[in-house]
This record gives structure tokens, C-alpha cells and sequence, in this order.
């Protein structure tokens, strides 16, 4: 398992999420109707797949809200962290390669499904790029708070419930992946629509 330097991390997390941020920003001035066009029937919309992005790394930003908020939660700065077995093979298998093929493909589970569960507004359809925004901005901050709080202490338990449980590090890192996954899913929606 490979160890990584603490700060490294914390600078590379940061990069992926300034550059996520950017794509948000550009989506934003982007006319809606497009934003809300589907591709093909059962085809998400790009305002779809930021609604999913919300309600699956949602679950992690909420989480570690609450650990960077309690200042008695066990969190320890180490200038190493290394990651879970679980974490890391979850975090791989999200990542994009760089030739931006995705490794392994899945559908999204029915919670995390936002025509199911979470349908975009049609009276504010610019609320999940808005709350995506939001919600970037914040992993920014607690990786700014991890830079002296540290990556290592309580275990965060994962989208698939308490059988998988992420060490904190690995609770930033795989939803920022999903994230990289999903950009460049909306990138190929926009193609087409």
C-alpha cells in the first residue's frame, strides 16, 4: 500500500477541486435548457448527473463536516497518510484514467439515482449546480482545516453503508474521484445535446 505524503495530498485533493470548481462555473453560464436536456431517454441530463454528484458525495462532505467541526473527534495531523486496503481499491476503481477511460463502469444505485429520488426542480433548475458549488467550495475548506488537523482519526462510513468504512483521508479522496468521473460524464452529455 502505498504511503503518501500528507500535504501532497491535501495540494493534489485541492487541485482537482479548484479545477471542478472552474468546470462549475462554466456549466453555470451555460443556457439551462441544455444543462437540463437528456442525451437519450434514460440518459441523465447534465444537471442530472451534478443532482447525483450532490446526493452520493453529499454523504462524505456531511460526515466530514461533522469531524473537522468537533475539535475532540480523535482527528491527528501525521505527515504521512496511508491509505485503507478498501479505501484505496475503491478510490482506484473510481478514478479516471488519464486517457479519461473509466476503469470499472456501474450503474448508480437507486438512492443515488436523482430522477428517483431527488428530480431537479423545474421552478429552480439551477439549484444542484448551485448547491454542487457549495458543496466543492466546502471540501476545499476542510482540506484547509486537515492541513493542520490531519487525515488520520475517526473511520467514515461509506455510501454502502457501515460494511465499507473509509479512514478520512480516503473519505475525501474517493468522492473527489466520483466527482472527476462524473465532469467528465457531463462533458460527453453536453456532445450530444
Amino acid at each position: 500500500m502505498p504511503t503518501l505524503d500528507t500535504r501532497t495530498l491535501i495540494d493534489g485533493l485541492q487541485q482537482h477541486l479548484r479545477t471542478q470548481l472552474a468546470r462549475t462555473e462554466t456549466l453555470l453560464d451555460l443556457p439551462t435548457e441544455r444543462l437540463l436536456k437528456q442525451p437519450a431517454p434514460d440518459r441523465w441530463s447534465v444537471m442530472e448527473v451534478v443532482q447525483h454528484m450532490n446526493l452520493s458525495s453529499g454523504h462524505y462532505y456531511r460526515i466530514l463536516q461533522r469531524l473537522y467541526a468537533n475539535e475532540n473527534n480523535g482527528l491527528r495531523f501525521r505527515s504521512t497518510f496511508s491509505p485503507g486496503l478498501l479505501g484505496e481499491y475503491c478510490v482506484r476503481s473510481m478514478t479516471p484514467k488519464p486517457s479519461g477511460d473509466i476503469p470499472m463502469r456501474m450503474r448508480a444505485m437507486r438512492m443515488f439515482d436523482p430522477a428517483r429520488t431527488a428530480p431537479v426542480s423545474a421552478a429552480d433548475p439551477l439549484a444542484p449546480m448551485l448547491r454542487c458549488r457549495e458543496m466543492l467550495q466546502g471540501f476545499m475548506g476542510l482540506l484547509e482545516r486537515a492541513r493542520t488537523r490531519g487525515l488520520e482519526g475517526e473511520k467514515v462510513t461509506s455510501t454502502l453503508g457501515p460494511i465499507i468504512r473509509f479512514r478520512t483521508g480516503d473519505a475525501f479522496r474517493f468522492p473527489i474521484a466520483h466527482q472527476e468521473r462524473h465532469f467528465l460524464q457531463i462533458d460527453r452529455v453536453l456532445e450530444k445535446v
